[in-house]
């Protein structure tokens, strides 16, 4: 069974393996801290049910935060992207692909980030800093992920009345708060490409 938790490490390994990539340099010291790194991240996930999100979750949070503080960190974005890789081919074997597929697959996904460094119109800085904020925030949510749903769980044991989610209405201030967000997130984007 594929829970919340499963597709939110799969989704942060994949496009952390990616950007990342994109974020590295091009040189030997680079492609050799990703490959290694590669191995590390697949040789830990074999056998593995699901690794610990917030040891993944965190190394991408930390390995993002450094990156945007320390650009000249470039190696250490290729490892990063390189293990988290590694981590993404275990979870595709997690999911029933054969590992003869998902490690190709897991190859690919980095080596796409590294071929769009050719291209600096694909990946402007810009845009690189925001994947990165991004992979910074989904990584912090991985990480503390398992934390709130132990407590949503407890909080759920504890209640007297069983809880029945069938004919319950999403709050009106629910739907507000996301189409404020939502509005206020498009309008940022519109005038910000100005």
């Amino acid at each position: 069974m594929m829970t919340l938790l499963f597709h939110a490490l799969a989704m942060l390994c994949a496009l952390g393996a990616v950007v990342f990539a994109t974020a590295s340099d091009a040189s030997r010291r680079s492609s050799v801290s990703a490959a290694a790194l590669f191995c590390v991240g697949l040789a830990w996930t074999l056998g593995v049910a699901i690794p610990a999100l917030e040891v993944v979750g965190g190394l991408a949070a930390v390995g993002s935060a450094a990156l945007l503080l320390r650009p000249a960190w470039k190696t250490s974005a290729a490892g990063v992207g390189g293990a988290l890789a590694g981590v993404w081919s275990g979870v595709l074997t997690l999911q029933g692909m054969a590992w003869w597929v998902a490690v190709p697959l897991a190859i690919a996904a980095p080596a796409a980030g590294a071929f769009a460094q050719r291209r600096p119109e694909f990946a402007p800085p810009h845009i690189l800093d925001e994947a990165l904020v991004f992979i910074c925030a989904l990584g912090l949510g991985v990480a503390m992920l398992p934390g709130v749903l132990d407590g949503w769980g407890a909080a759920q044991s504890l209640t007297i009345q069983p809880v029945d989610m069938q004919g319950q209405v999403v709050p009106a201030w629910t739907v507000a708060m996301t189409g404020t967000a939502l509005g206020l997130g498009a309008g940022y984007a519109l005038w910000s490409r100005r």
